[in-house]
């Protein structure tokens, strides 16, 4: 499939692009939701209205002229916001061959250069997104598409810190486990 499409910069929010979430499947998944700002997002939801309705009319042709309803689609607006979710299956079979197969995104740098998985992209890290509009149909969700990750382009990173969000106080203060000693106090008991 070479019919990737760019989106426009936007800032990642829950960002799993090293590594897969499995928290609601085995086999992961690679995920994003980008927050772009309505204003650079017309291009892109035009695209999105015309492949939803280019899935719309496949299904109906394919469902002898039914009326299909239309599936949730993979983008909310939210005042001056346009948030686009993307996705990738981290590993699963291939539904025709029946070969088992792994993928994962490209990781790419502001200069294209590649971005070793040992970097962390958190959320907030400016990027762009190289995806596939996908179409679907089932009978209980309807005919929609889904937003495919193929590569990412991170323009500014934002990585994992250690977060110092109060000032320092007086008061308590937790020793490090070689500073903590536990008490060997016996208590004598006539009960036993």
């Amino acid at each position: 499939m070479n019919d990737a499409k760019i989106s426009a910069l936007g800032e990642a929010i829950y960002p799993h692009l090293n590594k897969p979430d499995v928290k609601f499947s085995e086999a992961g998944e690679y995920k994003v939701t980008l927050k772009v700002n309505k204003s650079d997002a017309s291009k892109m939801l035009g695209e999105y209205k015309q492949a939803i309705d280019d899935s719309l009319i496949k299904a109906e042709k394919e469902n002898k002229g039914k009326t299909i309803q239309s599936a949730p689609i993979p983008y909310t607006e939210e005042g001056d916001y346009v948030f686009f979710k993307y996705k990738l299956k981290a590993t699963g079979t291939n539904f025709k061959t029946k070969e088992k197969f792994s993928q994962r995104p490209a990781l790419f740098d502001a200069k294209n250069n590649p971005i070793d998985n040992s970097i962390l992209i958190f959320g907030g890290s400016k990027m762009k997104i190289a995806y596939s509009l996908v179409p679907y149909f089932t009978p209980m969700l309807g005919a929609g598409i889904t937003a495919r990750i193929k590569a990412v382009q991170v323009i500014e990173l934002v990585e994992g810190k250690q977060m110092n969000l109060f000032d320092k106080e007086d008061g308590y203060e937790a020793k490090s486990e070689s500073q903590n000693e536990i008490p060997t106090e016996v208590q004598e008991s006539k009960d036993f």
